[in-house]
């Protein structure tokens, strides 16, 4: 009976990882892009410009799976009376994101990453850490350049 409940205990502490989304944040990508789940079917998408070095969020549809959470193309590309094709998922157990690319007609995987959970005030704060470590970096190879 003991063993049966640390089972039981153990299945819902590893199922536990997103077992709800709704008001989760997860920052993916090497602190690049963060999914804010807003409603039960709507996710922000936030990520990193580099060409105009600011924090872009664009809308997107998702659906709950029992493994997966499926990332719909951007709610403004897709009309709400077809289903919209899922661009990529995160497992819910490892919270890895897989990203998927339409190409010569095919879905292709494109890369994985892997997402953690935190703060939607830490989400904001780590993107926006991200672009001040690539503006640092950026100006310290413009100084040496100039010196040399």
């Amino acid at each position: 009976m003991i063993i049966v409940s640390f089972f039981i205990i153990f299945v819902i502490s590893t199922n536990n990882t997103i077992a709800t989304i709704l008001g989760e944040s997860l920052i993916c990508d090497k602190d690049r892009r963060g999914y804010n789940f807003i409603t039960r079917d709507k996710v922000e998408v936030l990520s990193i410009n580099f060409d105009e070095l600011n924090i872009i969020s664009i809308n997107h549809s998702y659906q709950l799976k029992e493994n997966l959470i499926l990332i719909n193309k951007p709610i403004k590309e897709f009309n709400n009376d077809k289903k919209s094709q899922p661009i990529g998922w995160i497992f819910r157990r490892t919270l890895d994101y897989v990203s998927l690319d339409y190409v010569n007609g095919d879905w292709n995987r494109k890369f994985l990453w892997s997402c953690e959970i935190i703060t939607l005030d830490q989400l904001g704060k780590r993107l926006k850490n991200k672009i001040d470590k690539f503006l640092k970096a950026g100006g310290n190879k413009k100084r040496e350049h100039k010196h040399e």
